[in-house]
């Protein structure tokens, strides 16, 4: 586990959401995520610099976030002074206080070796009938089957550049991350897709597009889920 720890902290010193176009998609995530869990007790798991965290915060009763980076974790008290607790600890050994209404795991999935065993621990996190939110990028998306078009892949579940930096073994489209869900106990409740990137991080990074721009992306990826880049679903106890 300090080796887990070693390597969070690694990604955490390489990355900043708020840096990346990775925080133009966080801000995004807050909006589907923030009001399904308004007036809730919250369990954040995975905070990164807290993009996500500061939608929850301004509608949910409580938000408590477990993150297992300490980089991370300290980001997120930075960024969120009224978030309710920030534990520092791998998901496999945390316990919360007592049950929460919603976990939210944005971004996260793909991220670990044992997604179906999180996602079961997660469950427990929860009351019955309460809900899992999560996100995941989409392999299928528009940018990822360009590069198949370009010729730079042979496939859009090929492994980028990216996956490899930050540690990404998971590939998610809609029926994996269905499965992932139904493996773990879990009935999906809704799912969908939101925001059609047309290039990759590295090329959206450099662009300075206006909010009407990136407001009209996001709702096209819900128009045509199968090429956005990112995918939502909410499952719950069974």
């Amino acid at each position: 586990m300090p080796d887990l720890i070693r390597r969070l902290d690694a990604i955490a010193t390489a990355h900043d959401t708020r840096a990346d176009f990775d925080g133009v998609l966080a801000r995004y995530t807050a909006q589907i995520i923030g009001p399904r869990v308004k007036g809730l007790r919250v369990i954040e798991a995975g905070c990164s610099t807290g993009v996500v965290t500061e939608g929850l915060v301004a509608v949910a009763a409580e938000v408590h976030v477990v993150e297992g980076s300490p980089i991370y974790a300290d980001a997120v008290r930075a960024a969120c002074p009224t978030v309710s607790s920030v534990t520092c600890s791998l998901f496999e050994e945390f316990h919360p206080a007592e049950p929460a209404d919603a976990v939210v795991a944005a971004g996260v999935l793909h991220h670990l070796e044992d997604p179906v065993g999180i996602l079961r621990r997660m469950a427990c996190w929860i009351r019955p009938g309460g809900a899992i939110h999560v996100s995941v990028p989409n392999m299928t998306s528009l940018h990822r089957r360009l590069g198949v078009a370009m010729g730079l892949n042979r496939s859009v579940y090929d492994t980028s550049p990216r996956n490899v930096r930050f540690e990404q073994p998971g590939r998610y489209d809609a029926a994996r991350l269905h499965r992932d869900l139904s493996a773990a106990g879990l009935e999906v409740s809704e799912s969908f897709g939101f925001f059609l990137k047309p290039l990759p991080h590295e090329f959206m990074n450099r662009l300075e597009l206006p909010e009407a721009v990136l407001d009209g992306l996001f709702r096209l990826g819900q128009e045509f889920d199968d090429l956005a880049c990112q995918i939502y679903a909410e499952a719950r106890t069974r």
